[in-house]
Formats: C-alpha cells, structure tokens, sequence
C-alpha cells in the first residue's frame, strides 16, 4: 500500500493537535486564529492547521471540560472566542505528555541502528 505524504501527517496531526492546543493553553489564554498561527510559526510552517479543524477540536475539549471559552467583543463588530486551560485539561495534558514520552522513547529504540546491538 502506497501511502501519500499528505495522509501520513494528517494521521500524525490527528493525533497530536488536542495535546499540542492544550500545550499553548497552559502558557495562556488564546482564540482559534492565534493558536494555528502559533502552532504554524513553533514548528517553523512544518504544523499546519486549518481553522475549521481546529473549532471542532476546541468544541470537543470544551464539552469534555478540558477548556473553556469566552467571547469576548473586539472593536465594533467583531467577536472573538478566547479559550483556557481547566485543571482537568491540565490533568489530560500531563497524561497525554507522559504518553507522548513513553511512545516517543519505544519509537527511538526501535529505529535506534547502532551497530552494538548486532
């Protein structure tokens, strides 16, 4: 099976985006736009996200209780939503963090290619 790059970072995308946004809402408040310029601009254009995919992320951690959102008016007409962190967020970041390391240190075993293990 042939797999195009695109799809392979979406897969891993899929899977890091909830534990990277609750990463940025540990550090501070943010709305939506600022938070995909962030993750873009901290992993040099490597991280893109969408907004519309980001909004259902956020809607779903927010019904999950991990964050909670506030609108807020900004200049005459516009409405923005800024979002933080709750401690159960917190609590999700760290158990996502320590999974992160687990796999993290499995995979670099795994592709370690050092010779002394021959």
């Amino acid at each position: 099976m042939v797999f195009v790059m695109s799809q392979i970072q979406d897969n891993f995308k899929r899977g890091t985006s909830e534990f990277l946004v609750l990463h940025l809402l540990q550090q501070e408040e943010m709305y939506g736009y600022r938070i995909v310029r962030t993750l873009e601009k901290k992993s040099g254009g490597r991280f893109t996200l969408l907004e519309g995919s980001l909004y259902l992320i956020l809607t779903k951690m927010e019904e999950q209780g991990y964050i909670t959102g506030r609108t807020e008016l900004v200049g005459k007409k516009r409405i923005r939503r800024y979002y933080t962190i709750n401690p159960s967020g917190v609590e999700r970041y760290n158990a996502l963090l320590k999974e992160y390391d687990e796999i993290s240190r499995a995979v670099a075993m795994i592709l370690d290619r050092s010779k002394d293990d021959e």
